[in-house]
């Protein structure tokens, strides 16, 4: 049953004490279809407002010392902030175990994600990543993993390993050009080539 009243002029509506808005139906509207209308929910002490686990909440602390404003989504809720176009303008999305900040189209524009076990920073196919264990970083098809046990460089089939017990290197193809000197030190030494060895040396010196 559906009862309506139309006031022309402005309509107030004032109690000396608590005033409770109920409706037991879909819900309760608020409106100010004005093109300047505005709609101003103020509370000297704080406000709630809330569906199921996710709550806003503001709240009004000592005098001079400011307000603090809580947005809360729940154990297994998120929080989304967004501005711009979908998928393009900036967002921000808030889980339970990670953050992630994001601008620009997917797999051009950059992202932050933080994990408790991570943060990645990354822009188009560039990433660099922090962990307990190490940094790693992707450019392309190249990539650096820097650890404890040393560097480990790849690129394509490319592969260098730099570690506390020494230097593994594993590679379609080799070259080295010098123009001055080259020192060669070891203790032992082996090489084996599957197809041909072939060296030009202006003098050769064998020990």
């Amino acid at each position: 049953m559906s009862n309506q009243q139309l006031h022309i002029d402005d309509y107030d509506v004032r109690a000396a004490g608590r005033i409770t808005l109920y409706g037991a139906g879909e819900g309760i509207t608020l409106t100010a279809s004005d093109e300047g209308g505005v709609i101003n929910l103020v509370a000297q002490g704080g406000a709630i407002v809330g569906s199921g686990p996710a709550n806003l909440t503001l709240e009004n602390a000592d005098e001079g010392a400011g307000g603090t404003a809580t947005l809360q989504a729940g154990g297994e809720g998120q929080v989304k902030i967004g501005a711009g176009l979908p998928e393009v303008g900036a967002s921000m999305v808030l889980l339970p175990e990670e953050i992630t900040i994001r601008v620009g189209p997917p797999g051009i524009g950059a992202s932050i994600t933080m994990t408790p076990e991570s943060i990645t920073f990354r822009v188009a196919e560039v990433s660099f990543m922090l962990t307990p264990e190490g940094i790693i970083e992707e450019v392309a098809e190249c990539s650096r993993e820097h650890t404890p046990e040393g560097h480990n460089f790849t690129a394509a089939e490319t592969e260098l390993n730099v570690g506390v017990e020494g230097e593994a290197k594993e590679m379609p193809v080799a070259m080295a050009e010098i123009e001055g000197g080259k020192m060669q030190n070891e203790t032992l030494e082996c090489h084996t080539s599957d197809a041909m060895s072939n060296k030009d040396a202006g003098i050769a010196m064998t020990l």
